[in-house]
């Protein structure tokens, strides 16, 4: 058995796996399984892994019908024979010390359930793109309050445990693009995350990413859902694990009024400035911090300018994501 099962699910990314697969491949530690879940690709998707998996038997192939990433994320989690599991997307790339580092992390403590790290940015041809903070921002320990206020795992990097899985259950579809959030939510209700500040690989942007292409009203929808199903809960568990001093009630609050600045972002940079206004006005009636916000008041500003600047002010904003 393996000490690490590595699952990458993937639609139509035939440009972009070679190099994913190549960065697994290089990995300093060597001890792992790869099972690549193509979820119905029309493309060279299937050509292109057999080749990995013909040369090499860690590599293993799946295929379904087109069901969506959480659907085979979750198969391939379920066909994964090793105690620690990891994700990646089919366009990122690992650093090659990548596992070595946190097997180090997850071996050490038995009660930390998710190992994740900070990453950088590349383009479609692979050049660095400039990072944002929230790239290299994490926490470490108990972090269910911290998670709630915004989804800082990165994709392309998360180790966790198979028995923490067996209990958080499936990834879930109505989520999409904001499924993984809910999944570590869940699982940072178990026990401690680690966050190593180093970054361990690369997060590609391009233009098929699924949240460059979901309206703003999905994106609430979806932010909601997720937010009701981690706050209208039981946390006494969680709460005698962690022994967190947060009043509940206010954190959940604040998530809110959050959630909302960032729906004030998407229906501007949508153009829909009469939704956004709304949706600031909203955000501080969860919580008064906004108004020491300094991104309540820029989007404020956005909305007062949109007026005369017109589409200059949209494409400024969608500059920022």
């Amino acid at each position: 058995m393996p000490k690490v099962s590595i699952v990458i699910p993937s639609y139509n990314r035939g440009e972009f796996i070679e190099a994913t697969l190549q960065s697994i491949q290089n990995q300093s530690f060597k001890d792992f399984e790869v099972i690549f879940v193509d979820d119905g690709s029309t493309d060279n998707t299937a050509q292109l892994v057999k080749v990995f998996c013909d040369n090499d038997p860690r590599f293993k192939y799946f295929r379904q019908e087109n069901s969506e990433r959480a659907v085979a994320r979750s198969y391939g989690l379920s066909q994964a024979s090793a105690d620690l599991l990891c994700l990646v997307d089919s366009d990122d790339l690992w650093y090659p010390n990548k596992l070595e580092k946190q097997i180090v992390i997850m071996d050490a403590d038995p009660e930390t359930m998710l190992c994740y790290a900070s990453v950088n940015r590349i383009d479609m041809e692979g050049a660095p793109v400039k990072s944002s903070p929230r790239q290299h921002a994490g926490f470490s320990g108990y972090i269910f309050f911290d998670l709630l206020m915004r989804n800082f795992i990165p994709s392309v990097t998360p180790m966790f445990r198979k028995l923490a899985f067996k209990e958080v259950g499936a990834q879930v579809t109505e989520f999409i693009p904001y499924e993984d959030w809910d999944f570590w939510l869940r699982f940072s209700r178990l026990g401690k995350f680690h966050h190593i500040q180093e970054p361990l690989g690369e997060y590609r942007l391009h233009p098929g990413q699924s949240v460059q292409n979901v309206r703003a009203e999905h994106i609430e929808k979806v932010t909601l859902l997720v937010l009701d199903n981690n706050t209208k809960i039981d946390i006494s568990k969680y709460l005698q694990l962690s022994s967190a001093k947060n009043n509940f009630k206010c954190v959940v609050s604040e998530a809110y009024s959050l959630a909302n600045l960032r729906f004030a972002y998407w229906y501007l940079v949508a153009g829909k400035v009469e939704i956004a206004i709304d949706r600031l006005k909203k955000s501080v009636l969860f919580s008064n911090k906004r108004f020491l916000d300094y991104r309540w008041y820029g989007l404020g500003l956005a909305y007062l300018l949109k007026p005369i600047f017109g589409n200059f002010i949209t494409k400024f904003l969608g500059s920022f994501h």
